[in-house]
């Protein structure tokens, strides 16, 4: 699944959980005597959704720097369908990748596919008759008679039977951009005119009408989302109980004409159709607006940055099992060792699966940062593998020793000086196996300011076949060999004297040796089983 795709779902995992627990902690402080005003509720509501967009962005983000592993799923457990994995991608023999047989990567790809599709067919839909309908209503308000102007927003007379309302449209110039509505039956009392062009440019003035537009991008998104179109209702509620607690509050106008005027305009159009999309209107419960006006209205000044941050600790864990969800588990040893044993071509380099191990293939294949490498490692495999297997065949080593190739440099052939990143701790050097000069020379490599014989891939393939079977001539152990060849001969001696044994995995555990060779079986697993990248 894309980055963009489990950041979604993550929001639509998200969503339900916020809205029910900013609006039930707004109807608990409430209960207990501790009502919030109705401007720090919409303040509420709007840090809610700000909290549901940002909370698994910034998961995805700590993500792609942590290893979590997440993209082996349940469906595709070792332990369940190992006879469906594919084959290593290169046999002993041979050299040749054995091709994928169709299985679960396809039918999964072709899933969210279709899913992507449909999607992108019913938000268009949503957004662009939304859209389309907000562009019809500026026509419209263009060709209504105007009964003011205050400063850019337009008063207009608006059309028999329809509500109060604002709406807010994006444009340049000296045009209106803000207009406000008001039914022809005002023009007959001027009280309930005056209340109700404040009330609207209320609306404009706390940027209601502007967040509109983005609430209807947001609920077209997540069409399909109950949540998404209840937390739009809520805001939208909230926003007019706002606007009337501000006039009151302010004394510009006084609360029983104001609770009139309400009254009036709910029995004036009782079956009136609702807003436009992408407006802001009158047409809300009255009986709960009219109770409000009468109300003390609360000052407490940090509730809602406290409630604000409450409810991010509380949804800080929901989002990162929501991106945990999206992306899947982490592979477990057991897996990790079944997927070893079934992707291992005889007589090659063997794979074992420790602690280590399991933590960088999550690495790897979990995080966009490890995925990236290993991507740009797998393709550019492809162009250096000839050159790479001539240079180990010559020598009789194991072509599994490609993973060296792969941590070292992603089989990139490049300088000292190249920023690109390397998974191998220590010194930098250049070319595909990352030779520092000292080694090159070793080998007869011609290091100097006019020549750099480490950028030639044959010849330096040919130096690291010869350092790898001069290294494990020494040890006769695969994995002693790997570790001398990024930290040297003298610091494994050392580790196997400190460590009192010669079995790496607990020569890691024990600090003696770095993470380099777990790294490389890492990336010998994924260089066997591609599809974990899918």
């Amino acid at each position: 699944m894309s980055g963009l795709g489990s950041l979604y779902l993550g929001v639509a995992l998200v969503l339900p959980v916020a809205l029910g627990l900013a609006w039930g902690a707004v109807v608990l402080l409430s209960r207990v005597g501790l009502p919030l005003a109705a401007r720090q509720s919409l303040r509420v509501g709007r840090g809610v959704l700000v909290l549901v967009l940002a909370l698994p962005l910034l998961v995805m983000g700590a993500r792609a720097l942590s290893p979590a592993g997440p993209l082996f799923t349940f469906e595709r457990s070792v332990a369940r369908r190992a006879e469906q994995f594919p084959a290593a991608v290169w046999t002993a023999s041979g050299g040749v990748p054995a091709p994928a047989p169709r299985g679960d990567a396809p039918v999964s790809s072709r899933v969210w596919t279709v899913l992507g599709l449909g999607w992108l067919v019913g938000a268009g839909l949503f957004i662009g008759r939304a859209l389309v309908g907000h562009a019809r209503l500026l026509r419209r308000l263009e060709a209504l008679p105007r009964v003011r102007g205050v400063g850019r927003v337009a008063v207009v007379l608006g059309e028999e039977g329809t509500p109060a309302f604002s709406a807010w449209f994006p444009r340049g110039g000296a045009r209106p951009s803000a207009w406000v509505v008001i039914p022809p039956a005002l023009l007959e009392d001027a009280e309930a005119l005056r209340l109700t062009v404040l009330h609207e440019l209320q609306h404009h003035r706390q940027r209601d009408t502007h967040l509109a537009l983005a609430r209807l991008v947001f609920t077209g998104a997540f069409f399909w989302h109950p949540a998404a179109h209840g937390l739009s209702r809520w805001l939208s509620s909230l926003q007019e109980l706002a606007c009337d607690e501000v006039l009151v509050s302010s004394g510009r106008v006084q609360a029983q004409a104001y609770a009139r005027c309400l009254l009036q305009a709910a029995l004036r159009v009782p079956g009136a159709p609702p807003v436009p999309a992408g407006a802001t209107g009158m047409s809300h419960p009255t009986q709960r607006r009219i109770h409000m006006l009468f109300q003390p209205c609360p000052r407490r000044v940090h509730a809602v940055p406290a409630l604000l941050g409450a409810l991010a600790l509380f949804l800080l864990p929901v989002a990162v099992l929501a991106q945990g969800v999206t992306k899947g588990r982490a592979m477990t040893q057991a897996e990790a060792q079944a997927l070893a044993q079934k992707s291992q071509p005889p007589g090659d380099l063997p794979v074992v699966v420790d602690a280590k191990v399991v933590e960088h293939l999550n690495r790897l294949v979990g995080t966009d940062k490890g995925r990236t490498f290993m991507k740009r490692a797998l393709a550019n495999l492809g162009a250096h593998r000839a050159a790479l297997l001539a240079g180990l065949r010559a020598k009789g080593l194991p072509e599994g020793l490609l993973a060296v190739a792969v941590v070292e440099s992603a089989v990139t052939n490049m300088p000292e000086t190249d920023g690109r990143p390397s998974l191998a701790p220590g010194m930098r050097g250049a070319g595909v196996w990352m030779f520092i000069p000292e080694t090159a020379r070793r080998f007869g490599l011609e290091v100097s300011a006019a020549k750099d014989d480490r950028l030639d891939v044959e010849l330096e393939t040919r130096a690291a076949a010869s350092l790898l079977s001069e290294l494990h001539g020494r040890y006769d152990d695969w994995r002693l060999a790997l570790a001398a060849y990024n930290q040297g001969e003298k610091k494994v001696d050392l580790a196997l004297v400190e460590g009192g044994s010669r079995d790496v995995s607990a020569l890691i555990a024990g600090g003696h040796l770095n993470d380099y060779v777990a790294t490389v079986q890492a990336g010998l697993l994924i260089v066997r089983n591609p599809h974990l990248l899918d």
